[in-house]
């Protein structure tokens, strides 16, 4: 009971003052209409204000879900362009009497690790076997370049090779159907190199550099980069092209992961006669 005496009689005057002051704001806000819409509208804004601040909380608080959500709707957007293509191909197929392709199929996943730093560099993405990730399956950016393929798979995760790195193999394609095979030379995170393209290709700076379909995991189109600079090898009479990448590969957060059965035919196929295949 002392000690509650001596707190009170040390801030006694704070109350006080604090009382004072609540009996003058309310008649300040009584005394006349104007100075009653100012409060009004004085607590309105800081009502608002607080409201608002609580609303981007739970916005951001709220976006892991909010992409999670707009993932599986490119996933399914994804696939629903793909079986249009498919639909088209068909026509076109029954038309000229050619046997269909199998239909391409894609899975979104989450890049949850990454590196670029390495010579031999990998992604780790949060889908797996239960998600219908295999072996062999191409990994796309949202906006359509080479990133790398699947190499190993779990039950929910699975490993790629990045495009990033020393072991990776792809087939690449100059806009006049020209192709070579594409490589990281473990120096240059922005640039890859295309070799083995004819002396007689036609070749220029900023050219397109598209996959050829001829490598087992990406499908013919795909996007690489643009050449930026190149030169004629006279031993091998071929081109060496340095290509700009038009993926900042260290800036992935998302994958697209291309499945393609007829790939893991073949893959199958080669892996029952040869044993482990190199993709």
């Amino acid at each position: 009971m002392y000690r509650l005496l001596l707190f009170l009689k040390r801030i006694y005057l704070l109350v006080i003052f604090l009382g004072l002051e609540g009996v003058a704001l309310y008649y300040y806000a009584n005394s006349t209409e104007r100075t009653r819409a100012q409060l009004l509208d004085g607590s309105s804004n800081l009502v608002g204000g607080v409201y608002e601040g609580i609303a981007r909380v739970e916005d951001y608080l709220s976006l892991g879900r909010t992409n999670r959500l707009l993932e599986e709707r490119l996933e399914g957007l994804e696939n629903a362009v793909a079986r249009m293509r498919e639909r088209e191909a068909e026509v076109v197929n029954d038309t000229l009497e050619m046997a269909p392709r199998a239909p391409l199929e894609y899975v979104v996943a989450r890049v949850v690790r990454n590196s670029v730093g390495k010579r031999e560099n990998y992604m780790m993405v949060d889908r797996g076997a239960a998600d219908g990730v295999e072996r062999g399956m191409a990994a796309v950016s949202l906006d359509g370049y080479m990133a790398g393929y699947v190499e190993s798979v779990s039950e929910n995760n699975a490993i790629c090779v990045s495009v990033l790195n020393t072991e990776f193999r792809a087939s690449g394609m100059l806009k006049g159907g020209h192709f070579g095979s594409i490589t990281w030379r473990g120096t240059d995170p922005r640039m890859v190199r295309l070799n083995e393209v004819p002396a007689y290709a036609e070749v220029g700076r900023g050219d397109t550099v598209v996959t050829s379909g001829y490598s087992f995991s990406f499908p013919e189109g795909i996007r690489i980069g643009t050449v930026e600079t190149y030169e004629v090898d006279e031993a091998r009479a071929a081109y060496e092209i340095d290509v700009k990448l038009g993926l900042d590969v260290g800036a992935l957060r998302v994958v697209l992961l291309v499945e393609n059965p007829a790939v893991y035919e073949r893959i199958k196929l080669e892996e029952e006669v040869l044993g482990e295949v190199e993709l």
